[in-house]
């Protein structure tokens, strides 16, 4: 199962399909959706996506913050987890960072993600703390 990364623009159907794939993850289990506002925030960030053949199964955002990458709403699809593509999609995020300069990538990992994290080379930071109703644990990666 070969798997390919690339950014995209927001606002395109790749876009869609990916906010798609956040939202049936991320929020349709909680009872909640992203709003307009949240997603009309995302037009300044770095949109990545992962690809099968011509499927999107894979996703996440990164958001510019001065010399720091905050990476969020990491997905990858339900039926293809444990698979590596997270991982493979974290190599591709680092290496887009590295080009764009950044020196620290850091997430509000979910508590079910940090060994995921942790895998992959993330620090923990701090204590956890509530986000959207789940405990979340900062986790941290110098990337230059």
């Amino acid at each position: 199962m070969k798997s390919s990364f690339k950014i995209i623009n927001h606002g395109t159907e790749d876009w869609s399909l990916a906010v798609k794939l956040r939202e049936d993850i991320l929020r349709k289990p909680l009872g909640s959706f992203f709003t307009e506002e949240e997603l009309e925030d995302e037009k300044n960030h770095i949109h990545i996506i992962g690809m099968i053949a011509s499927e999107i199964i894979a996703s996440a955002v990164l958001v510019p913050q001065g010399a720091f990458l905050k990476m969020q709403r990491v997905v990858v699809s339900d039926h293809l987890r444990r698979k590596n593509i997270g991982s493979q999609m974290m190599a591709f995020c680092e290496s887009q960072a590295k080009k764009k300069g950044f020196l620290i990538m850091y997430c509000h990992a979910r508590d079910s993600a940090v060994n995921f994290y942790l895998n992959n080379s993330y620090k923990r930071e701090g204590e956890y703390f509530d986000e959207d109703g789940i405990p979340h644990l900062k986790m941290v990666k110098r990337i230059k």
